[in-house]
């Protein structure tokens, strides 16, 4: 079968949801060519009402501040995802003007897509290439992540720049601009510091031949270091260099490969790495204008195919700070304009699994402007509109920003197990947390911090959905808490002394404003019997659940039922490992499995404290 289109099956299912398809519209695709096949990745609809667009609540579109206007949506999106075509919605009506007139503005393709979806009942997506100035209908082939994860890298740079300028719109386009030529010019070079020697700049590649693919230097990257010759040889005798295989096992997720920047200060300076680190906003009171100093964090991805010549790569990460420099000077702007000042600002990058690509946002650092600022709070609804996104749920604040790199602490451990009932009804926890347990970050509680340690669980799903923010709370956190609700006496600080889900639920109400439901169970022979209660609870909240009888705690993450067999099963996960954070030994002895009925102490009464997710953005 020939290939002529490619279509992720997440734009098709979102370009098919009501909430797009209901009415007429427009929206944009972006994608790349990937051998020779257009690739339909990412999707955002064509917002034209700065009123609509901006608020959550259409009667309140006249708050709006006129600032509040949809912003280019390509900005921030990794660099190699361009504009390939459009769809649109509605009644079908000839797209051959539109698209003679829109044609030019496709970046990559002198044959944009084009796609149309009637939303009537049983229609389906129609695909077409516009080629030779017709429209060709054309057979497209659906594609899941795991295609993205196998077909294509992302190049990462990280590295702070400072903008000098005055506390004025005006003057923070001006020198945003000058910065942004100055990394245009061609005095950029770009490290990797996991492969010693490899650079690349606009005139060569050093350290790696050129012709070499971006799939061989992220296994170059993450090879093994060679044994060192300390001058008495090494056990093995002389090491010759050889060429680093790649790996052929599918990876879980994107591969990333870091880069770092140099820039050249001057003609008669040698290139100097910038420093990273954040600081605080300057202000040089000598100036009557007050000129400042604004550092901010760069966080750019590049999305390339592996198949990519290195020699290539150097326009893609060149493209991508540009994009992350607009993004910033954006941000600056629209807090000028909110706050009146500026504020060391950083990148961060989300990954909403509805969309399958990271999506780029710009935020001031630490606590300075709090995320329920309303132009926050309106620039967040945007892009959820933008990206066809239900306006009840976060994707977008600081919390959503996805963890590159190892955790210390396991992450989503129950993602491998197999469902028990696959042609039953099964509902799981909807979401990331990290898994805690008994031992971990060299506290020992173990006997009887298993309550505290599900209590992290639950809250490390917030702080991950982006509900709340801030550090796990440790087990004097827990008790702290509870004493200032006056729920316990002093004494109960410092203390071993077991809490059970009430106390769960007072701290998730405490330290995160987050409201719960406490189920009893007098029995736990009757807890199969709620089985649908539960499932319920996973379809509509997705929160983690603590669940406590006699002197145990555990944390239940999903139900699975059969109703012919009459089985019930509970995906477990058990805080009283006491191992290492290993996947490995978590799963093969069962501390993270799905359990039966049977798991649970027939005699024992139980308390299930259940979140409830908060509806907002």
């Amino acid at each position: 079968m020939i290939v002529k289109l490619r279509i992720s099956e997440h734009v098709k299912k979102r370009i098919c949801d009501p909430t797009f398809a209901s009415s007429p519209g427009t929206g944009e695709l972006y994608g790349t060519i990937c051998d020779g096949v257009p690739t339909v990745i990412g999707f955002a609809r064509v917002l034209k009402q700065p009123a609509e667009a901006a608020t959550v609540d259409p009667d309140a579109a006249e708050q709006c501040a006129p600032a509040d206007t949809p912003a280019p949506i390509q900005q921030s999106l990794p660099s190699g995802l361009d504009l390939i075509g459009w769809v649109k919605t509605g009644p079908y009506a000839d797209p051959t003007d539109f698209l003679l007139k829109s044609g030019p503005d496709a970046f990559v393709t002198d044959n944009p897509v084009y796609l149309h979806y009637t939303g009537d009942p049983g229609a389906d997506l129609q695909t077409f290439i516009f080629e030779q100035r017709k429209l060709q209908p054309v057979e497209c082939v659906l594609f899941a992540d795991e295609f993205l994860h196998r077909e294509y890298y992302l190049l990462r740079l990280q590295c702070t720049l400072t903008l000098v300028c005055e506390q004025t719109e005006k003057s923070v386009c001006e020198n945003a601009f000058r910065l942004r030529r100055q990394l245009g010019s061609g005095s950029v070079a770009f490290t990797v510091p996991a492969a010693a020697g490899v650079m690349l700049s606009d005139y060569a590649v050093t350290g790696i031949d050129k012709e070499e693919s971006v799939e061989m230097l992220h296994a170059m990257a993450t090879a093994p270091k060679p044994e060192q010759d300390d001058g008495f040889g090494v056990a093995s005798g002389r090491v010759k260099a050889k060429k680093v295989p790649v790996s052929s096992k599918a990876p879980s997720g994107y591969r990333v490969i870091d880069f770092g920047l140099l820039i050249k200060k001057s003609k008669d300076e040698v290139d100097e790495k910038l420093r990273r680190e954040a600081c605080n906003v300057t202000i040089d009171r000598r100036n009557e204008a007050q000129t400042v100093k604004v550092p901010f964090q760069v966080d750019c991805l590049s999305m390339v195919h592996r198949t990519k010549k290195l020699d290539k790569c150097f326009d893609n990460m060149v493209e991508s700070v540009d994009c992350s420099l607009g993004l910033i000077e954006a941000a600056l702007l629209e807090q000028l304009r909110h706050q009146n000042r500026l504020y060391v600002s950083k990148c961060y990058h989300m990954l909403p699994r509805e969309l399958g690509h990271f999506v780029t946002c710009v935020y001031p650092l630490g606590e300075a402007v709090s995320e329920m600022e309303s132009f926050l709070e309106r620039q967040r609804a945007i892009m959820h509109k933008q990206f066809v996104l239900p306006l009840n749920r976060p994707y977008f604040r600081k919390g959503n920003a996805h963890r590159f790199g190892q955790s210390k602490v396991l992450i989503n451990p129950h993602e491998t197990l197999t469902v028990p009932h696959p042609e039953g009804r099964t509902a799981v926890v909807d979401g990331v947390y990290t898994y805690h347990h008994y031992m971990q970050d060299n506290f020992d509680d173990n006997g009887w911090g298993c309550a505290y340690r599900s209590l992290q669980t639950l809250v490390s799903w917030f702080n991950l959905q982006g509900y709340s923010s801030g550090p796990i709370p440790t087990h004097n956190d827990i008790q702290s808490c509870l004493v200032r609700l006056g729920d316990k006496q002093r004494p109960f600080i410092g203390s071993r002394q077991w809490i059970g889900s009430t106390e769960v639920s007072m701290c998730l109400s405490g330290l995160l404003g987050i409201d719960s439901r406490i189920m009893f169970v007098m029995h736990g022979s009757e807890l199969a019997s709620r089985g649908m209660e539960l499932l319920q609870h996973f379809q509509q909240e997705g929160t983690p659940i603590m669940i406590g009888g006699g002197v145990l705690a555990h944390t239940i993450l999903g139900v699975s039922m059969n109703a012919e067999l009459g089985e019930t099963k509970f995906l477990i996960l058990d805080p009283h490992y006491t191992g290492p954070d290993e996947l490995g030994p978590v799963l093969g002895k069962g501390w993270c499995a799905w359990k039966g009925g049977d798991f649970w102490d027939k005699v024992a009464h139980y308390n299930l404290c259940m979140p409830i997710r908060p509806k907002r953005l």
